[in-house]
């Protein structure tokens, strides 16, 4: 399902949308048209996998534009004057408005913990995977002839399997986190149509704007990147759980921002796992069948089944180089937020104070 831009009904300006707010719009149009410009799906996998795959790579530098998100738009909080009561009075559950703009940075940053904690948890099983992929070089680098490097190579297919019930879960797990961003990215678009509707303008209409784009972006990016690290691969091929930006916020200089969102969306497959994790996978699936086919003579056999084993060390190097990328950037992003949260109470403290 393709995502539709964010059509505007009419060519007239939003008051919200200028000097800081249309500064980090216009940043976060580039980090997303880089994103889309690496965005490599492979789809050479031979259907072990998956119908596509992404780089661990690009998983990270989707993480690293959520982490420039968090900061430019905690900048923008810090230089702008709202008072506290405005704050304060929209934590009593009324209409949204400019004054909610704390409540939706503090929902917003929340969500995104959240998320950390799941890509924490993938994570985690790849690096047992990665475990596993080294254990199973290293028995199948030392086997003969005996089979062992055969049954080594089909201890790693089995770790990437859960069990029947186990990967049920998985996949409910999965399906229900996106379901999860559908309702996000719906309810942040029903907000911004309540703002913009109303003409709110202001350092507080700016901040919600913002914070609205900054949910929306990265419920989105952090969709794709749990289908791709969900481990096994999760058959997500509904397209029902799949967000789509409707035509709702009449705003053309939303535009840019939602079409470069769109096009990273209509790329990106419903099916799709780690590239590097697809290549180790295939290695094996070589090895065994390099040890088990019964082709070749004695040394022509082992000669063969060394260049697996060498391959497949290879292969994993790259899974667990990409893995602890992916981990350190997890957790600036992860730290990133906590700082931010922290420094937001703080000013809402001292505008209280004051």
């Amino acid at each position: 399902m393709r995502m539709r831009c964010l059509r505007p009904g009419g060519r007239r300006r939003c008051p919200v949308l200028g000097g800081d707010t249309a500064a980090f719009c216009a940043s976060l149009v580039e980090g997303l048209a880089h994103l889309e410009s690496t965005l490599e799906v492979d789809h050479g996998g031979g259907g072990v996998l998956s119908s596509g795959s992404v780089s661990m790579r690009w998983c990270a530098d989707a993480m690293l534009l959520v982490k420039r998100m968090q900061r430019e738009m905690l900048a923008i909080f810090r230089k702008a004057d709202v008072p506290a009561a405005a704050v304060l009075s929209s934590r009593g559950g009324g209409a949204a408005g400019a004054g909610d703009w704390f409540e939706h940075y503090m929902q917003e940053t929340a969500a995104l913990l959240d998320f950390c904690n799941a890509f924490k948890a993938a994570v985690s099983r790849m690096h047992r995977y990665c475990m596993v992929v080294d254990f199973a070089a290293q028995v199948a680098g030392a086997a003969g002839d005996d089979g062992a490097g055969a049954a080594a190579a089909s201890l790693v297919v089995e770790s990437a399997a859960e069990p029947g019930g186990q990967q049920a879960s998985s996949v409910a797990a999965v399906r229900d986190k996106i379901a999860e961003v559908k309702a996000a990215v719906t309810e942040a678009e029903r907000l911004g149509r309540t703002i913009i509707s109303g003409s709110a303008g202001g350092d507080g209409g700016g901040m919600v704007v913002v914070t609205l784009v900054a949910k929306i972006t990265t419920s989105v990016l952090a969709m794709f990147m749990l289908q791709a690290l969900a481990s096994p691969p999760a058959a997500l091929d509904d397209g029902a759980v799949r967000p789509t930006l409707a035509s709702a916020v009449g705003v053309p200089e939303l535009e840019p921002w939602c079409e470069s969102l769109s096009l990273i969306h209509a790329r990106f497959p419903s099916q799709v796992t780690v590239a590097e994790h697809e290549k180790v996978a295939m290695v094996v699936q070589d090895l065994i069948n390099g040890r088990t086919d019964g082709g070749g003579h004695g040394g022509q056999q082992e000669e063969v089944a060394r260049g697996h084993v060498e391959l497949l060390r290879a292969r994993s190097g790259e899974l667990r180089e990409g893995v602890e990328m992916f981990a350190c950037v997890l957790d600036e992003v992860f730290d990133e937020v906590i700082r931010g949260r922290n420094e937001m109470l703080g000013i809402l403290r001292d505008k209280a104070l004051t």
